[in-house]
């Protein structure tokens, strides 16, 4: 029986950065109509069962009833509490219980928050957030029709996933958290409304990937190297401190609707396994865009690349698979 879980964050594409910058709002009514798209997409399919993280919002019970009668579909035995914590252990949950694979909706936050549970269940990201990098911007039916290729066929599973990377936060010896895009250390010295938007604030970043298209700190990192997902490398960023003079400058795209010019202090390639000290004694750690981590002194920190992150789905792949194995008729 193919199995599907659904982790859907109704947070997600609501932060600060619709105030700073001109990001778009995915309404939760948005949310609720892509999952009815995703879930038409699953059934067509023939995908058996659906299983769902309960958030406070009730974002897909619309698809749930659409669906009802011709698919299983239920609430996994989670209480939601609206933390942050919901969706890993959702994915923890979905881990557990057999899941094929994973479709989420949110921005890169959420989908670092699912990987800390997922283990090596592929994902199947929508993008519903702001600055995404790691998730995609699909139509909802083509993702259905993909993660039901996914769920169903051990063959293009194997074909049609690829293994991204990871971001390992190392605090004085243990490994404190992760991000799947960027980490970025910032002088503001509290975490305050999580979201980061002002680059004047950085003081290094570290990327998995720098890929043309990317928004955000990322695109920062595609004008000086462009890094693929599956490329085992990453790359380190430094901006000047006070003082400082910087070796160069690039234009980018740090926010939707913002185009600044960013001055460079230095930046290099970073190879996995490579363990690289984090200079500043004070200030906060943001990962994929959302300050997470206080640096206090006395506190050693560090950053590594690993290329043991989270399996995700590659669309174009999976929607070929189901292409080449359509019924005919004449």
């Amino acid at each position: 029986m193919s199995t599907v879980g659904i982790i859907a964050n109704p947070a997600a594409g609501k932060d600060i950065r619709r105030l700073v910058a001109q990001g778009r709002v995915v309404s939760n009514q948005e949310k609720s109509n892509i999952l009815r798209r995703v879930f038409a997409g699953l059934q067509s399919q023939g995908v058996n069962k659906v299983i769902v993280m309960p958030d406070t919002a009730g974002l897909a019970r619309n698809a749930m009833s659409d669906t009802q009668g011709t698919m299983q579909s239920k609430f996994i035995d989670q209480m939601p509490t609206g933390s942050q914590r919901d969706s890993t252990v959702a994915a923890q949950i979905m881990r557990d219980v057999g899941a094929d694979c994973i479709v989420t909706l949110g921005g890169d936050g959420t989908n670092r928050l699912v990987a800390k549970g997922c283990g090596n269940v592929p994902l199947v990201p929508i993008s519903t957030g702001t600055n995404n990098v790691f998730p995609k911007e699909i139509e909802g039916t083509l993702a259905g029709i993909a993660a039901a290729e996914v769920a169903k066929n051990p063959v293009s599973r194997d074909h049609a996933c690829r293994r991204s990377k990871k971001i390992e936060i190392i605090v004085n010896g243990e490994l404190r958290d992760i991000a799947l895009v960027d980490a970025a250390i910032s002088r503001q010295t509290m975490i305050g409304a999580r979201a980061l938007w002002d680059v004047g604030t950085l003081e290094a970043v570290f990327l998995t990937r720098a890929e043309a298209s990317s928004i955000g700190i990322a695109s920062i990192g595609a004008r000086l190297a462009l890094i693929a997902i599956d490329e085992a490398r990453g790359l380190h960023i430094r901006f000047p401190k006070t003082g400082e003079s910087s070796t160069s400058s690039v234009m980018a795209p740090i926010a939707p609707g913002m185009v600044r010019e960013v001055q460079i202090a230095g930046w290099k390639v970073v190879e996995p396994g490579e363990m690289v000290p984090v200079q500043a004694s004070t200030g906060t750690i943001a990962l994929d865009g959302e300050r997470e981590i206080e640096l206090l002194k006395g506190m050693c920190a560090a950053v590594r690349i690993s290329t043991e992150g989270p399996w995700v789905v590659d669309f174009d792949s999976a929607l070929k698979f189901v292409c080449s194995n359509a019924d005919t008729t004449t």
